[in-house]
């Protein structure tokens, strides 16, 4: 049985036809990310996240991701008069919308081109402790610089459906270019690797 559905997006009226049962629609997932910003030095990351998303047909869909930080770049903040002075750099939270446009290819395998937009929030937190004639350590000058960046995104990917409802993924993606201040901006890659639940 085919069901005919209606997407507002003004100030046109778009249609499309799905087939309802042997087609499942939405899709859950979760992933992990490995991310590189080119710096002096380079700057890598990791994330964790859960993905939502709408199978329109067989070859289009539209996502979300979000994901926390779980891993940053930190090293000694070398700073005259402040020894033990530490520098850390984390991502807090990344939000995506993602169109994916995918491709078979046999055997269970998809390509899949993605482009959207993400914001990333960054945090930037610098530290510094000494000891007391006591022997007592105190933390001082803690100064947290948070700041965010969002544009467009995009990337390629490759797909398995290893079951009727299960798919695993990997996919590159280039996102929005990090700049904090009026420095030159640094290039900003993403590797993915997941899993997706349809129903």
């Amino acid at each position: 049985m085919k069901k005919l559905y209606f997407i507002r997006f003004a100030p046109l009226l778009l249609t499309f036809q799905a087939n309802a049962e042997d087609f499942p629609n939405w899709y859950i997932g979760t992933h992990h990310s490995e991310q590189k910003i080119t710096s002096t030095p380079d700057r890598e990351f990791n994330t964790l996240g859960i993905i939502a998303g709408y199978q329109y047909n067989q070859y289009l869909a539209l996502e979300t991701r979000f994901s926390g930080g779980t891993s940053g770049y930190s090293h000694p903040f070398n700073v005259n008069k402040l020894p033990n002075a530490k520098y850390k750099e984390e991502i807090d939270t990344q939000k995506a919308i993602l169109f994916k446009a995918s491709y078979p290819i046999g055997h269970g395998f998809n390509i899949y081109a993605l482009a959207g937009i993400t914001k990333s929030k960054y945090e930037i937190t610098t530290t510094n402790s000494y000891t007391t004639i006591e022997g007592n350590t105190t933390t001082t000058y803690p100064y947290i610089y948070k700041h965010s960046e969002s544009g467009i995104n995009y990337g390629i990917g490759l797909n398995y459906q290893l079951s009727e409802s299960f798919n695993f993924f990997i996919d590159f993606q280039t996102l929005p270019r990090l700049k904090i201040d009026s420095r030159e901006s640094s290039t900003w890659k993403s590797t993915s690797l997941g899993v997706n639940y349809t129903f």
